[in-house]
This record gives C-alpha cells, structure tokens and sequence, in this order.
C-alpha cells in the first residue's frame, strides 16, 4: 500500500514539473529565487481554513474481490492551518464518512451476499479520521514566492487516527501521505485538488487476516480560504 502511494505522488509530482522549471542563463547556476513579497509577520498572520468533498477507498482483506467501483464511497473533510513561511505549514483536519468492501465475517456483514461462492457479504462501516498534516509547498521552493501565482504544487505527511463507529469500534494511528494541487481563484480563494493515503494497520475494519498494511485512499475536491 506504502509502495503504491509514494510511486502515485511520484507520478503526480512528474506531471507538473513544467510548471516550475526556469530557464538560468548560460553558466548561471539555478538558484531558489528570495521570497522578498511574502509577509512573514506574527501568529496571527498566513492562516487559512478549508472544506473538501470526494470519494474515498478502502483497502482491507477481502476488499479485493470485489468491483472496485462498489467500493468507493463518500468522504467529507474540514481543516484550518497556518504557513510559517512561504514554503512550509501545518493543518489539522476532520475527516471521515463511511467505507465499503467484504469481508467473511457474518458479523460485519450486511447480511446482503456478494459472492456466495466466496462466502462473501458486503460491508460498510463509519469512521471519522483526524489528521496533523505538515506541508511543503515545493514550487515556491523551487521558483521563490510569487503572490500571483495561479497554481501550488504541495506534497504532505502527517499522522493522525483513524477511529471506527458503529460495530467496528476501532481507533488506529495512522500515518499518511498525500499530495495537495491548488488553483488560485482570488486573492483569498483557492480551488483544491487533494490526494491521501493513510495506513491503518490490520483489523480496522473488524476482520483480522494478517496483513499490516491495510489503508485508504482518498481523492476530494474543496475550496481553501485565507482568513489572515
């Protein structure tokens, strides 16, 4: 699941390179650029908060076996944070909804069969997830703070937990990795594109099969408001 994440940031990332790359002059050395626009100023300054929407998949024992598109499911999120400076922030979010897949286990089942062949029931099951989030935003790294600039490139990690509602009753830390895209609509407003990966152990979802890296991923769509 871990190996699946990193090489979809990787691929992601690869795909907008061309949105950074500057051209130096001959025996110029390619140097990050100051960030002399950027308003450092206190505690209070570089805030913002965000709402997002999208689908989310869950990746468990028997999840597999069943048609990935009947296992995707919705998933909301709020989350407020803060840049420190031009390149690095922080951001808490609520997240969560509901996951869906199979599972053998009669007990948290349905009772709705999938494959009977399989002993198979559908499964679904609610979640809410917290998550610290520490971000880079690696064009302004790359090409120095430009106040104008229409579009951020912003891989993340963080850790947070996932905890289960309804008959799973379980709480997982649960690190992630992820990848944010923003598209500046105003001066305070941004579109944004985000996609997450978190591990959640084995038995999140209640049935237990030896595997360590069962996790998620998520793809969700939002507006980001600069408050401050």
């Amino acid at each position: 699941m871990m190996k699946k994440l990193v090489a979809l940031i990787i691929t992601l990332t690869s795909l907008h390179l061309g949105y950074a790359e500057t051209e130096p002059k001959e025996g110029e050395p390619l140097l990050r650029k100051p960030s002399r626009a950027y308003q450092f100023g206190g505690i209070q300054d570089n805030w913002f908060v965000g709402v997002n929407a999208g689908g989310a998949i869950y990746f468990g024992d028997h999840d597999k076996q069943m048609d990935l598109g009947k296992r995707i499911s919705p998933k909301f999120e709020v989350y407020a944070g803060k840049w420190f400076d031009d390149r690095f922030g922080a951001r808490l979010g609520l997240g969560g909804f509901q996951y869906k897949g199979a599972t053998q286990d009669p007990n948290l089942g349905t009772g709705k069969v999938w494959d009977a062949s399989q002993n198979l029931q559908y499964q679904k099951f609610n979640y809410l997830n917290v998550n610290a989030d520490f971000m880079f935003n690696w064009l302004n790294d790359v090409n120095g703070y430009s106040e104008q600039r229409l579009y951020s490139l912003i891989p993340y990690a963080g850790v947070g937990l996932m905890i289960g509602i309804d008959h799973t009753k379980k709480m997982r830390v649960s690190p992630s990795l992820g990848i944010l895209q923003t598209f500046r609509l105003s001066e305070s407003l941004d579109l944004n594109i985000d996609v997450r990966g978190n591990i959640h152990g084995d038995g999140f979802d209640g049935e237990f099969g030896g595997r360590n890296a069962e996790g998620s991923l998520a793809a969700l769509v939002g507006l980001n408001f600069k408050i401050w």
